[in-house]
């Protein structure tokens, strides 16, 4: 039987304030044009305050064979999933999930939360509203600059999908839902680990993850961000309380650290995704696809 290496590509459509709505519109517009050249199908997380300004890029995805999935209310520094009332997350994710749905004319099913944040109480949720999978963990991955920083769920959570505890969400356990961590081998598998470390070693750190899926059948799950193809505001901000600035938005000189050009930063993804799609074993698909088609195809 031919080995299959599921590859997500999966994008996180922020607030991004430092890009205007027009820039917003043209980078959008140029990720589906990447996406279609290599013929991705993938899943964009749209926190749902910006969706019905991105509804013609939207309807567009999702014409393309593209899956909507949820990113949130506001994605604001009050929605911290890790830490969120119940009530208030429950009155977030239902909103979020109807004005997203709304916009795309599609049931919203897949999860990831504002800076990749998550706990059991929102699986909880989530599943009560239906939804499938979760995007929201990061496996083995150690990071001490963004907004997570040392966070010790992720380096003992299971490397593959699995699902997740009633008590935690990087454990084990009975719950209905899925979780799909984004890939990591201590560095994670994401746009700006391409803009700082360049394609040459995200290249190497591909065929890492490739000869992992080949033994185990473990997803590849990347993380972008349509808005990184405008430029960016690089400037790093000052005042307030450092403290809970980096709790929240992690330490922002990170981003000094990464290729600052648009143009280049598009040309570094599509140089990456020849590379993925250069592999034989190579099967591109949505984070619903891979749920319902590989972990359990009887409820696809």
């Amino acid at each position: 039987m031919k080995k299959v290496v599921p590859v997500l590509i999966t994008w996180d459509v922020d607030p991004t304030p430092e890009v205007t709505l027009e820039g917003k519109k043209r980078a959008f517009a140029r990720t589906l044009e990447l996406l279609s050249d290599f013929q991705i199908r993938c899943t964009f997380f749209i926190h749902a305050r910006i969706a019905p300004k991105l509804k013609e890029e939207i309807l567009l995805a999702v014409e393309a064979g593209h899956e909507i999935g949820c990113h949130g209310l506001t994605h604001g520094d009050e929605e911290e999933y890790d830490k969120m009332a119940e009530d208030l997350q429950r009155e977030y994710l239902f909103e979020a999930t109807s004005i997203l749905e709304s916009t795309a004319n599609r049931p919203i099913r897949t999860f990831r939360g504002p800076r990749v944040k998550t706990s059991s109480t929102t699986q909880k949720i989530l599943e009560e509203r239906g939804y499938c999978a979760d995007c929201s963990v990061s496996s083995q991955r150690i990071d001490f600059v963004s907004s997570n920083l040392v966070n010790f769920g992720w380096i003992f959570a299971p490397r593959v999908p699995y699902h997740p505890s009633e008590r935690s969400p990087y454990r084990r356990g009975k719950r209905k839902i899925w979780v799909v961590p984004v890939s990591a081998t201590v560095l994670p598998f994401v746009s700006t680990a391409l803009y700082t470390f360049r394609p040459r070693f995200m290249k190497y750190f591909f065929n890492t993850l490739y000869s992992e899926s080949l033994r185990n059948g473990k997803p590849i799950v990347y993380l972008g961000h349509p808005f990184e193809f405008a430029p960016w505001s690089l400037r790093v901000s000052r005042g307030g309380n450092f403290l809970k600035k980096a709790r929240v938005h992690g330490l922002s000189f990170r981003r000094m650290l990464c290729e600052k050009d648009e143009l280049r930063r598009y040309e570094m993804s599509k140089e990456q995704f020849t590379h993925v799609s250069s592999h034989p074993a190579v099967q591109f698909m949505t984070v619903s696809d891979f749920v319902y088609g590989m972990l359990q195809p009887s409820s696809g």
